[in-house]
Protein backbone atom coordinates (compact mmCIF):
# COMPACT_ATOMS: atom_id res chain seq x y z
CA UNK A 1 0.00 0.00 0.00
CA UNK A 2 0.71 3.38 -0.66
CA UNK A 3 1.30 4.85 2.85
CA UNK A 4 3.79 1.71 3.64
CA UNK A 5 6.30 2.63 0.78
CA UNK A 6 9.42 3.52 2.29
CA UNK A 7 10.74 6.57 -0.06
CA UNK A 8 13.90 8.64 -0.31
CA UNK A 9 13.51 12.18 0.31
CA UNK A 10 13.15 13.85 -3.04
CA UNK A 11 14.83 16.91 -1.73
CA UNK A 12 17.73 16.78 1.61
CA UNK A 13 16.68 20.93 2.77
CA UNK A 14 12.90 22.36 2.65
CA UNK A 15 14.63 25.40 1.77
CA UNK A 16 17.03 26.73 -1.49
CA UNK A 17 20.69 27.42 -0.29
CA UNK A 18 20.96 30.99 -0.73
CA UNK A 19 24.14 31.21 -3.25
CA UNK A 20 22.71 28.71 -5.35
CA UNK A 21 19.50 30.08 -5.73
CA UNK A 22 20.81 34.06 -6.05
CA UNK A 23 23.54 32.39 -8.62
CA UNK A 24 20.93 30.96 -10.69
CA UNK A 25 17.68 33.34 -10.41
CA UNK A 26 19.86 36.73 -10.20
CA UNK A 27 23.60 37.09 -10.41
CA UNK A 28 23.67 35.95 -14.08
CA UNK A 29 20.84 37.35 -14.90
CA UNK A 30 21.79 40.74 -13.79
CA UNK A 31 24.95 40.64 -14.90
CA UNK A 32 24.16 39.52 -18.38
CA UNK A 33 21.24 42.48 -18.61
CA UNK A 34 24.35 44.73 -18.08
CA UNK A 35 25.61 44.01 -21.68
CA UNK A 36 24.40 40.62 -23.12
CA UNK A 37 26.87 40.78 -26.21
CA UNK A 38 29.76 41.76 -23.55
CA UNK A 39 28.28 38.87 -21.59
CA UNK A 40 28.39 36.44 -24.00
CA UNK A 41 31.83 37.17 -25.13
CA UNK A 42 33.48 36.76 -21.71
CA UNK A 43 31.84 33.19 -21.62
CA UNK A 44 33.10 32.27 -24.75
CA UNK A 45 36.60 33.57 -23.65
CA UNK A 46 39.51 32.09 -22.14
CA UNK A 47 38.34 34.27 -18.90
CA UNK A 48 35.38 31.96 -18.68
CA UNK A 49 37.26 30.40 -15.82
CA UNK A 50 37.78 33.70 -13.76
CA UNK A 51 34.35 35.53 -15.23
CA UNK A 52 32.64 32.48 -13.50
CA UNK A 53 34.62 32.75 -10.39
CA UNK A 54 33.77 36.32 -10.37
CA UNK A 55 29.76 35.94 -10.39
CA UNK A 56 30.56 33.38 -7.43
CA UNK A 57 32.15 36.01 -5.53
CA UNK A 58 29.42 38.92 -7.05
CA UNK A 59 27.12 36.24 -5.32
CA UNK A 60 29.00 35.84 -1.33
CA UNK A 61 29.21 39.42 -1.78
CA UNK A 62 24.64 39.77 -2.40
CA UNK A 63 24.44 36.94 -0.21
CA UNK A 64 25.97 38.60 2.73
CA UNK A 65 28.29 35.43 3.73
CA UNK A 66 30.89 33.50 1.95
CA UNK A 67 29.70 30.43 -0.12
CA UNK A 68 29.55 27.17 2.38
CA UNK A 69 26.88 24.64 1.25
CA UNK A 70 27.62 25.17 -2.33
CA UNK A 71 30.63 23.71 -4.71
CA UNK A 72 31.31 26.25 -7.37
CA UNK A 73 33.80 23.77 -9.36
CA UNK A 74 30.54 21.73 -9.90
CA UNK A 75 29.66 24.01 -12.62
CA UNK A 76 29.66 23.56 -16.10
CA UNK A 77 29.39 25.96 -19.23
CA UNK A 78 28.26 25.13 -22.38
CA UNK A 79 28.31 27.24 -24.99
CA UNK A 80 25.38 26.40 -28.28
CA UNK A 81 23.13 27.52 -30.51
CA UNK A 82 19.76 26.91 -30.29
CA UNK A 83 17.61 27.09 -33.38
CA UNK A 84 20.42 29.32 -34.56
CA UNK A 85 20.32 31.61 -31.69
CA UNK A 86 23.52 31.89 -29.59
CA UNK A 87 23.28 30.43 -26.34
CA UNK A 88 25.13 29.63 -22.67
CA UNK A 89 23.67 26.70 -20.44
CA UNK A 90 25.11 26.92 -17.21
CA UNK A 91 24.80 23.20 -15.08
CA UNK A 92 24.65 24.13 -12.13
CA UNK A 93 26.25 22.18 -9.14
CA UNK A 94 23.39 19.32 -8.42
CA UNK A 95 20.30 20.78 -6.26
CA UNK A 96 18.84 19.64 -2.71
CA UNK A 97 15.94 21.62 -2.57
CA UNK A 98 13.13 22.45 -4.47
CA UNK A 99 13.59 25.97 -6.59
CA UNK A 100 17.25 25.48 -6.85
CA UNK A 101 17.99 25.33 -10.44
CA UNK A 102 19.59 22.53 -12.21
CA UNK A 103 20.53 24.25 -15.23
CA UNK A 104 20.01 27.91 -16.36
CA UNK A 105 19.94 29.18 -20.07
CA UNK A 106 20.51 32.38 -21.67
CA UNK A 107 19.79 32.89 -25.41
CA UNK A 108 21.07 35.81 -27.13
CA UNK A 109 17.60 36.67 -29.17
CA UNK A 110 18.56 40.01 -31.15
CA UNK A 111 22.57 40.35 -31.87
CA UNK A 112 22.49 41.07 -35.53
CA UNK A 113 19.92 43.38 -34.99
CA UNK A 114 21.55 45.46 -31.90
CA UNK A 115 24.93 45.22 -33.94
CA UNK A 116 23.00 47.23 -37.43
CA UNK A 117 21.48 49.58 -34.87
CA UNK A 118 24.72 49.80 -32.72
CA UNK A 119 21.82 49.74 -29.90
CA UNK A 120 21.70 46.88 -26.69
CA UNK A 121 20.88 43.30 -27.43
CA UNK A 122 18.41 41.53 -26.01
CA UNK A 123 18.33 38.12 -23.87
CA UNK A 124 15.57 35.45 -22.49
CA UNK A 125 17.50 33.69 -19.57
CA UNK A 126 15.59 30.24 -18.48
CA UNK A 127 15.52 27.99 -15.49
CA UNK A 128 15.07 24.00 -14.96
CA UNK A 129 14.39 24.24 -11.58
CA UNK A 130 14.12 21.06 -9.19
CA UNK A 131 10.74 20.65 -8.19
CA UNK A 132 8.57 18.21 -6.23
CA UNK A 133 5.13 16.53 -7.04
CA UNK A 134 2.04 16.25 -4.29
CA UNK A 135 3.32 12.72 -3.82
CA UNK A 136 7.00 13.24 -3.39
CA UNK A 137 8.81 12.61 -6.26
CA UNK A 138 10.86 14.75 -8.01
CA UNK A 139 10.34 17.05 -11.19
CA UNK A 140 11.77 19.53 -13.45
CA UNK A 141 9.78 22.89 -13.57
CA UNK A 142 10.39 24.80 -16.74
CA UNK A 143 10.70 28.94 -16.14
CA UNK A 144 11.86 31.70 -17.55
CA UNK A 145 12.58 34.80 -16.23
CA UNK A 146 11.94 38.79 -17.91
CA UNK A 147 11.05 41.99 -16.85
CA UNK A 148 7.33 41.22 -15.52
CA UNK A 149 8.99 38.51 -13.05
CA UNK A 150 9.40 34.67 -13.13
CA UNK A 151 6.76 32.43 -15.34
CA UNK A 152 6.58 28.74 -14.43
CA UNK A 153 5.72 26.83 -17.48
CA UNK A 154 5.07 23.61 -15.75
CA UNK A 155 6.84 20.20 -16.05
CA UNK A 156 10.21 20.34 -17.53
CA UNK A 157 12.76 18.20 -19.28
CA UNK A 158 14.61 15.71 -17.79
CA UNK A 159 17.93 17.69 -16.26
CA UNK A 160 20.07 17.54 -18.91
CA UNK A 161 21.92 20.00 -21.18
CA UNK A 162 20.47 18.33 -24.04
CA UNK A 163 17.14 17.97 -23.00
CA UNK A 164 16.95 21.95 -21.84
CA UNK A 165 18.14 23.18 -25.25
CA UNK A 166 15.87 20.86 -27.09
CA UNK A 167 12.55 22.13 -24.55
CA UNK A 168 14.33 25.94 -25.33
CA UNK A 169 13.59 25.60 -29.21
CA UNK A 170 10.01 25.30 -28.18
CA UNK A 171 10.14 29.06 -26.75
CA UNK A 172 12.03 30.50 -29.35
Amino acid sequence: MFWNRKKEPPCTRSEPRDHHYVFAHYTVRDVCAQDPIQFFAIVASPEQEKFVAWLWQTTEKRVGKPIAEVDPSQLTVTTCRVKEVPAVILKMPPPVAAAEAHLVGVLLTDFQKAVESEGKATFRYFTLEHGVNLDGTTRTVLCEWDEGGHKNFGDGPPPTVGAFANALEGKI
